[in-house]
C-alpha cells in the first residue's frame, strides 16, 4: 500500500509533477496571520491544547526572549511542544526570514513567511473523510538554512478519529498512515528551500480503525537546536477504481448501483464521498449520476 514517486537529485528526493483531486488544506503557505511579522521575528506556536502565544526573535536574529503582548495567529495549524521542551516556549511557528549579515537566511520561498520548527510538533487536520483505493500525495517546499546544521526533515500523513482536537503522532485517535523523510543535497543546510513529495495508497478496504477518519498532516521538528523550515503544502487524492459508479461491483450499471450507493451515504461510508471534499452531500449524488451516465471504461 506504499508507493514513494519523486526524482532524485543526489541524495535529496525532488518532487515531480503530480494530477488529482485537490483536498484543502487552510494557510498552506502560512502567509495568513493576524498581524505583520518583522524580520526574523516567529510566532510562538501556531495555538492548541495549553499552548500560549506570543512572538520571539529567534537565533541568529536575537535571544528567543517571548513577546506575550502582541500574539500571532496562525489559522489552520496547531502545535505542541515535545515532551523534553519548553511548556510554554513553543520552538515552531511562522517565521518572516531575512537576511543575516548581508547574506539571505533562505531563498526559494514563495511569499513572505515560512514554517520553522525546531524540537516541536506541528499538524492539521484537513477534515476531508479517509477514502479507500486512493492515493494521496503531499507535497511541499522544504529547506535548511545555512545558519543551521540540520541535514535531514521529515513529516507523515496521518488518519485522525473523530473528537480528537490535536491532530499530532502520538495522540490517542491519531494513526500514522506513511512517513516522508527527505535528505537535501549538499548535507542539507544550504539555505535552499525545494519541493519535495511522497505518497500513500490507501486499501481497497478500510480497516476498522480507519473507518470514519478524516486525513491530516503530521511535522516534525529536527533533532535538537536546529531548524528546519516548511512552506506551501498541496495534498491532492485520486481515485484508483476503474468505475467509480459499479458500486456493487458486478461490472454492470444498474438501478442496483444506485441502491448501493444509498446504502454508503447512508451509512456514512467515505466510499460515497464522490466529490472528495471530505463531507457527504447533494453534490455527491450529482458526480455519482455524472459517473453513472458517463458509463465504465
Amino acid at each position: 500500500m506504499r508507493r514513494i514517486t519523486m526524482v532524485a537529485s543526489g541524495t535529496a528526493c525532488l518532487a515531480s509533477a503530480v494530477l488529482g483531486d485537490p483536498v484543502p488544506i487552510v494557510n498552506p503557505g502560512f502567509e495568513t496571520i493576524n498581524r505583520p511579522l518583522a524580520g526574523g521575528e516567529q510566532s510562538n506556536g501556531a495555538g492548541g491544547a495549553g499552548v500560549e502565544l506570543g512572538t520571539y526573535s529567534t537565533f541568529p536574529f536575537g535571544g528567543g526572549v517571548v513577546d506575550w503582548s502582541n500574539p500571532v495567529i496562525v489559522p489552520g495549524w496547531q502545535t505542541r511542544t515535545v515532551p523534553f521542551g519548553s511548556p510554554s516556549q513553543i520552538l515552531a511557528g511562522v517565521l518572516r526570514p531575512t537576511d543575516v549579515g548581508g547574506d539571505p537566511f533562505i531563498t526559494g520561498i514563495e511569499g513572505d513567511h515560512v514554517f520553522a520548527i525546531q524540537a516541536a510538533l506541528a499538524g492539521q487536520d484537513t477534515g476531508v473523510l479517509l477514502r479507500p483505493n486512493t492515493e494521496y500525495t503531499l507535497g511541499f517546499l522544504g529547506g535548511i538554512s545555512r545558519f543551521d546544521s540540520e541535514y535531514f526533515f521529515s513529516m507523515s500523513l496521518i488518519a485522525i478519529e473523530d473528537g480528537v482536537t490535536l491532530p499530532l503522532e502520538g495522540q490517542a485517535g491519531v494513526t500514522r498512515l506513511e512517513l516522508g523523510r527527505f535528505f537535501p543535497p549538499g548535507g542539507g543546510a544550504d539555505g535552499l528551500m525545494r519541493r519535495y513529495e511522497f505518497s500513500w495508497t490507501s486499501p481497497e478496504t478500510l480497516p476498522a480503525p480507519l473507518v470514519g477518519t478524516t486525513v491530516g498532516i503530521h511535522l516534525f521538528g529536527s533533532d535538537g537546536l536546529p531548524r528546519v523550515l516548511y512552506d506551501d503544502f498541496t495534498l491532492t487524492a485520486v481515485s484508483l477504481d476503474a468505475c467509480p459508479a459499479d458500486v456493487d461491483g458486478d461490472g454492470e450499471l444498474t438501478v442496483f448501483d444506485f441502491l448501493a450507493f444509498q446504502n454508503l451515504f447512508d451509512a456514512g461510508d467515505a466510499r460515497a464521498d464522490l466529490d472528495g471534499d471530505g463531507s457527504l452531500t447533494l453534490f455527491d449524488f450529482l458526480a455519482f449520476q455524472d459517473a453513472f451516465d458517463a458509463g465504465c471504461p
